[in-house]
């Protein structure tokens, strides 16, 4: 399996352990939101992604990729400038493959400013995009994220919106994005993507987990894995939605 969002600073070695075990060969680690909103937490938090936390995840057994942007969340009050002038060192990675996470949390104009100039990096750079989306006035947030996305001249399939749920995941997907579902208490259970996979079919349809940011659902993605199957569904469906279209993004 292919787990699109996962923050293994927030896992111990044992649930990577635990992970693997169940089937998780490869996982994509947005940057997270720092510690503080300043360039110094916010540049610390991309060196612990490349210097501690994916060489743990190889140390699992497990391959990370990873996509390097400022969260809205992190937003600092000053000195965005310095860190659009630092963030293409990061994204030079080899194992970068995207900006993000980025988005907006309350659709401020900052926020709409922040985002449209990472979005024109993104462009410039030639990189896909990973988007997340607040589970606060979710439905509102994404369809300003959508708009935002539409005026940006990325090209469609280049973005992935995290954070889909049952209101939102038929608006990503018109727009032509990949829609992250992700199995976290904030968002969708199991369960449910199983239901909306079914009815909608895994065209462009992603499943994540964002394990490790807060409460989460550790073998979420393992449990959907098998709801689908138990369900009827072929093995390229199961496929595609746990595997392959992660990796399509990841390209």
């Amino acid at each position: 399996m292919f787990d699109a969002h996962l923050h293994p600073k927030g896992l111990s070695d044992t649930d990577l352990e635990t992970l693997r075990f169940f089937g998780l060969e490869q996982a994509l680690v947005p940057a997270g939101r720092a510690s503080a909103a300043s360039v110094e937490a916010i540049l610390a938090e991309f060196d612990d992604v490349v210097q501690v936390q994916l060489p743990r995840l190889e140390k699992a057994g497990i391959r990370g990729t990873v996509a390097f942007g400022v969260h809205p969340f992190s937003l600092p009050r000053r000195g965005l400038p310095e860190l659009l002038q630092k963030l293409p060192e990061y994204l030079s990675d080899r194992r970068a493959v995207a900006v993000g996470a980025i988005g907006l949390r309350q659709g401020t104009p900052v926020e709409v400013d922040a985002f449209e100039q990472q979005l024109q990096l993104a462009r410039r750079l030639k990189l896909n995009v990973m988007v997340w989306t607040p589970a606060e006035e979710r439905v509102a947030v994404t369809r300003q994220t959508l708009t935002v996305l539409r005026e940006s001249g990325l090209e469609p399939q280049a973005v992935l919106v995290d954070g889909a749920d049952t209101r939102t995941v038929r608006l990503i997907r018109e727009c032509g994005h990949f829609a992250g579902l992700t199995l976290h208490p904030d968002c969708i259970t199991p369960e449910t993507a199983t239901l909306l996979v079914r009815k909608l079919g895994p065209e462009r349809l992603v499943l994540d987990t964002a394990a490790g940011e807060g409460a989460c659902d550790l073998l979420g993605l393992a449990r959907a894995e098998h709801l689908l199957a138990k369900a009827g569904l072929s093995n390229a469906v199961v496929r595609a939605v746990t595997v392959q279209n992660a990796q399509r993004f990841s390209e």
